[in-house]
């Protein structure tokens, strides 16, 4: 499993998480993206996943290619080929999981959120896992997320060797006690949860039941950042690595 040792070691050093890759500063799920992720060092790349009308799995956040493409329209509804024709921004184009683990193999760490479809069906567990073993990616050299318990679930029965964290909302941290987190260690070897609603006391409750805390931001990074390093979290989602890679120095 690709458990960290951050919150329990005197050099505290948590997991750089490139956010949709270095996505402060190229589009976000770009080759180019996920490029600059590695040369500012980042531990992980992150990959958002959304399936196409005709079952191919790209690399995008929303549910429609409105924000982040010269295109319109929802995901599920086009084609990929439909899709490879949008503009991402610097001539780039959205890159299928396929061609991802083709350009980077195990030369990289992945970690991908999976979702369920539109209409709440889980539609891309099995074909995430058969595409890991295609192209022979070292299963301690990815971590797999999602706010569906049902996905990681499903994760899990299909391989208990995955290694999983339980993204959580905000009505799930308000009640969070320690039988919730002792049935999220049944599956996964942490959580997800936004900065903007950490508190030490929940970060102490989490790593507490040996769980690891993986803090992520919503454009707000900068606002954060200090806090989320001082509370010594285990991992952070960053936007732009290099700020983060500076900030944890000037911590040191």
């Amino acid at each position: 499993m690709a458990h960290t040792e951050a919150a329990y070691d005197s050099e505290y050093s948590p997991l750089v998480i490139a956010h949709r890759g270095a996505s402060a500063v190229e589009p976000e799920h770009t080759f180019s993206s996920y490029d600059q992720a590695m040369e500012d060092g980042a531990d992980y790349i992150e990959i958002d996943l959304r399936r196409t009308a005709d079952g191919e799995l790209i690399a995008m956040h929303d549910d429609t290619v409105d924000r982040t493409t010269n295109g319109k329209g929802l995901v599920e509804e086009l084609t990929l080929k439909e899709i490879k024709a949008l503009d991402t921004g610097k001539g780039q184009m959205v890159p299928t999981l396929k061609e991802i683990l083709i350009r980077y193999g195990s030369e990289v760490q992945y970690y991908i959120e999976t979702r369920e479809d539109d209409k709440g069906k889980l539609v891309m567990e099995r074909q995430v896992l058969q595409l890991l073993k295609q192209y022979a990616i070292p299963k301690d050299q990815v971590i797999l997320q999602s706010f569906s318990k049902d996905s990681i679930r499903t994760l899990h029965e299909l391989d208990p060797e995955l290694t999983l964290v339980q993204l959580l909302k905000k009505k799930d941290v308000d009640q969070l006690n320690g039988k919730d987190l002792q049935e999220i260690r049944g599956t996964a070897i942490g959580v997800g949860i936004y900065a903007g609603i950490l508190e030490e006391s929940v970060v102490d409750l989490i790593q507490h039941h040996d769980l690891e805390i993986h803090a992520y931001y919503r454009g707000d990074e900068r606002e954060w950042t200090e806090e989320m390093l001082h509370y010594e979290v285990d991992g952070i989602f960053s936007d732009d690595p290099a700020f983060l890679a500076n900030m944890m120095e000037k911590k040191e």
